[in-house]
């Protein structure tokens, strides 16, 4: 009979509960979305060698010093990676608060209170009299009974929150090294190209001279001397607009470093290195480039969000509370620790949500939206990280094929700056003719460096877009 009635009781309370909406949105479960096809173009692709993929440090493969250095000092200054990394310490904070909601908490009490009660009051034994009540309980106890996985899910979200932030902060540190390496490319290219223009200048000055003589000689006309002057002014100028770059660039990595202007003057500059080759699997599997930070992060976010749709449908059910406390209570504070006056209570405390005009409704059916938003743009993002690999990799493919002919025409530059030169000691033409192809020499290997220096940083972004070494922690508390 007394199981009976206790099914009755529980069917009761379940029956007063606010009902779940009878329509919701229809989330559909998160998978990898299927890009065979897509990552197919990478395998057998010429400049990918087979091997152990992916690395967190990438960029020591270009095997400079002066890069390891740089990015080993910005990780530890840059003033952004050390925000996300108090972002990182505030999600594990507020894991650790929730986490808290699933145990009992214990407190201790005490209180004096003094009240007067009224001469026509309803308390007529104690009407006009004044009363010291005194209570002291050392043992107060709350425990909420997460029956239907409310606080669990609510805590699984603040997990899947800190592995969120996690990722966000190696998607900081891999953007930094980004701009750190594409930057020192650059850096490593201008002071090269520096050296060229300043030997240009050289040149046209030299060539300059020898007009003016051959003018002064009556041999040439003003014309010559003129355009050579003008030809003279722009290597000069050159000169000067690279100067501008190679300071601006220095200003940049040490703003990156976390330094002031200063910091980059003694950034050493290391010749461009050839970077013909990425280290990657002979097959590139969707659960490799699922190892990009932003992958990772839509991934927990969808995650997240599952939680918060579970703790959101949990709120439905009653909600019950186990309380106890055992301590002493008196109106006269003398005899309080009397035998007679210990109290104790125990007991469960539940709220039933019958009516809450809606709110339950709608914030389950917010919750179940933002479920599925997560879900759309986690599929996104993976579309997106292939689109970009493979845009990244054609363009890194495109630069090569370009290096590969400048360097013909570099090869035949130089064969023609032997010939002027054969030719000018030997009688047969003037010294003009060989600062002429000297100058077009230094133009096509100047052409040749920008080209060097795209070719590295089209290594960098093709580096980052493979996202590197990352995988979340299993117990980020």
């Amino acid at each position: 009979m007394k199981r009976s009635i206790a099914l009755i009781l529980l069917l009761l309370l379940l029956g007063a509960c606010a009902r779940l909406p009878p329509h919701l949105p229809g989330g559909k479960t998160a998978h990898d979305t299927q890009i065979s096809g897509i990552l197919a173009q990478f395998n057998g692709h010429a400049g990918l060698t087979p091997g152990a993929w992916p690395a967190s440090n990438w960029w020591a493969s270009a095997q400079l010093p002066a890069l390891n250095n740089l990015i080993s000092e910005a990780l530890r200054n840059n003033p952004s990676l050390q925000v996300a990394s108090a972002r990182v310490l505030e999600a594990k904070a507020a894991a650790a608060n929730q986490h808290a909601a699933l145990l009992p908490h214990f407190s201790a009490g005490a209180s004096v209170t003094q009240e007067y009660f009224s001469r026509q009051g309803l308390h007529a034994p104690l009407n006009g009299k004044t009363i010291t009540y005194g209570a002291l309980n050392p043992l107060e106890m709350r425990y909420h009974l997460d029956l239907w996985g409310r606080d669990s899910d609510r805590f699984r979200a603040a997990l899947g929150e800190v592995r969120v932030h996690q990722a966000d902060y190696a998607e900081a540190k891999l953007l930094l090294s980004t701009q750190l390496a594409w930057h020192y490319f650059l850096l490593a290219g201008d002071v090269q190209r520096l050296r060229q223009v300043d030997r240009a200048e050289v040149l046209h000055t030299s060539l300059l001279h020898l007009e003016q003589q051959r003018w002064h000689d009556g041999l040439s006309d003003a014309r010559t001397v003129y355009l050579q002057e003008e030809a003279r002014a722009g290597a000069r100028q050159s000169v000067a607009d690279m100067q501008a770059a190679v300071a601006q660039q220095r200003y940049i990595l040490a703003a990156l470093a976390g330094h002031g202007p200063d910091w980059g003057r003694d950034i050493p500059a290391e010749p461009l290195p050839t970077l013909s080759t990425i280290t990657m699997p002979r097959n590139l599997p969707l659960r490799l480039i699922a190892h990009r930070p932003d992958i990772v992060a839509a991934r927990w976010e969808t995650e997240v969000a599952a939680q918060q749709v579970g703790a959101a449908r949990a709120a439905f059910y009653p909600d019950v509370n186990i309380a106890l406390f055992a301590g002493w209570n008196s109106i006269h504070l003398g005899d309080l620790f009397s035998p007679g006056n210990l109290a104790h209570a125990l007991g469960p405390v539940i709220s039933l949500p019958i009516f809450e005009g809606g709110r339950l409704r709608a914030q389950l059916k917010e919750k179940n939206a933002l479920y599925i938003a997560t879900e759309d743009h986690y599929r996104a993002t993976i579309l997106d990280a292939v689109r970009e690999i493979a845009g990244r990799l054609a363009t890194w493919r495109q630069i090569r094929k370009k290096l590969r002919a400048q360097r013909q025409m570099i090869f035949a530059a130089e064969h023609t700056t032997a010939l002027a030169e054969s030719a000018f000691h030997s009688g047969i033409t003037d010294k003009a003719e060989a600062y002429s192809a000297q100058i077009q020499e230094t133009e096509i290997k100047n052409q040749l460096l920008a080209l060097k220096m795209q070719n590295a940083q089209s290594w960098v972004l093709l580096n980052s877009a493979l996202g590197g070494r990352y995988s979340s922690l299993k117990n980020p508390t």
